[in-house]
C-alpha cells in the first residue's frame, strides 16, 4: 500500500480497507499453496515423514524468531521479507531437529527445495522491476491521449485501485501461507486438508490486517515516499508488477518476498525518470536487512528452540 499512499492517490484508511478485504481473500483462495511448501517441503523426517507435526515447542520458537525479526526490523522501518524470515526460520528448526535426532539421520533440509527458493528470491525484484518498467512505458503514452483531467484522474484512480486490489490478494496468498505453514504442519497431521487450510489462512489473514492497522506506517512511509518519488502512474505500474510477479511464483508454490518485489518495482518505475530519482542510499540499507533477515531468523530459531527444549 505504500506506493498509492506515496503516490496520494489513496489515503490510509482506504488502503487499509483495501489491503483487509483482499488479503483475506488471497489468504483463503490460494494461501494453502505456499502452507504446504514451507510446512511440509523444507524439513522432512524419515520416510517421508514431517517432524514438525510432533514438535510444538520446536513451532513456537521457529515463529516467534519470525515475529521477532520482523517486528524489530518494523520498528527501524525497514521493509524486511516476511516470508524469508519465515523460511530462515524453518531452516533454524530443521537444523535444532537433526541434531537432537540420533546421528541427525531422522530429520533432514530438502537441499533442493531451498536451492529452488533461494533462485526465485534473486529473480523476483529483478522480475518485478523489469515488469513495472515495462508497464509505466506501455501505459504512459497511452495515458498522455487523455485530454480531459477529470477523465484521467478517473482512469488513475481506478488504475490505482486495482492494483492495490491485486497486490493485497497476492500478499495475502503468498505472505499468509508462508508465515502460517508451520501451523498446518503440526495440526495438519501430514495430509492434505483444504478445510484446516482456509481456516488456518483466515486466523493468518486477520492477524496480517492488524499488524497494517496498528504497526505499518513507517514501511508504508520507507516504500512510499522513501526510495523514489511516486505519481499515480509510476504507483500503479509498480503495484501491478510486484503482484504479477508474487502471484506468478505463487502458482508454483514458491514462497517469495512481497516486500522485494514492491521495492524492485519501485525501483523499476523510478528508473523510468533516471538513475538519480532512486536513493541509493536507502536501498543500500533494505539490501543489508535483507541479506540479514533469513540468518537473523534462522539464528534466533536455533536460540529459541534450544531455551525451550532445555538443552
Amino acid at each position: 500500500m505504500g506506493t498509492a499512499i506515496g503516490g496520494r492517490i489513496l489515503s490510509y484508511r482506504g488502503a487499509v480497507v483495501i489491503l483487509i478485504l483482499f488479503v483475506l481473500l488471497g489468504a483463503t483462495l490460494e494461501g494453502w499453496k505456499n502452507m504446504r511448501t514451507v510446512g511440509e517441503g523444507i524439513v522432512i523426517g524419515s520416510a517421508g515423514t514431517n517432524p514438525l507435526s510432533n514438535a510444538p515447542l520446536i513451532i513456537i520458537s521457529t515463529l516467534l524468531a519470525a515475529g521477532i525479526w520482523v517486528t524489530t526490523a518494523t520498528t527501524l522501518g525497514l521493509p524486511v521479507s516476511t516470508s524469508q524470515s519465515m523460511v530462515g526460520a524453518v531452516i533454524g528448526a530443521g537444523l535444532l531437529l537433526s541434531y537432537t535426532q540420533p546421528g541427525g539421520a531422522v530429520t533432514n533440509l530438502q537441499f533442493g527445495t531451498l536451492g529452488a527458493i533461494a533462485i526465485s528470491w534473486l529473480l523476483n525484484p529483478i522480475f518485478a522491476a523489469l515488469l513495472a518498467f515495462t508497464i509505466a512505458k506501455t501505459v504512459s503514452p497511452l495515458l498522455r491521449k487523455i485530454k480531459n483531467i477529470v477523465l484521467l484522474n478517473q482512469v488513475l484512480l481506478v488504475l490505482v485501485i486495482t492494483a492495490s486490489a491485486a497486490t493485497a490478494y497476492a500478499l495475502g496468498a503468498n505472505d499468509v501461507g508462508t508465515s502460517t505453514g508451520v501451523i498446518y504442519a503440526f495440526f495438519g497431521e501430514g495430509g492434505t486438508n483444504h478445510s484446516l487450510m482456509l481456516l488456518i489462512g483466515l486466523f493468518g489473514g486477520i492477524g496480517l490486517a492488524v499488524g497494517a492497522l496498528t504497526y505499518g506506517r513507517k514501511v508504508i512511509h520507507t516504500v512510499g515516499t522513501g526510495i523514489t518519488k511516486l505519481d499515480a502512474l509510476s504507483a500503479f505500474a509498480a503495484q501491478l508488477g510486484a503482484a504479477i510477479t508474487v502471484w506468478s511464483f505463487v502458482q508454483f508454490r514458491i514462497p517469495v518476498s512481497t516486500t522485494q518485489a514492491i521495492i524492485g518495482a519501485v525501483v523499476g518505475v523510478g528508473l523510468v525518470k533516471g538513475a538519480a530519482a532512486v536513493s541509493r542510499r536507502k536501498l543500500g540499507r533494505i539490501g543489508i536487512a535483507w541479506v540479514m533477515g533469513p540468518v537473523i531468523a534462522c539464528m534466533l530459531s536455533l536460540a529459541l528452540g534450544w531455551l525451550f527444549l532445555g538443552l
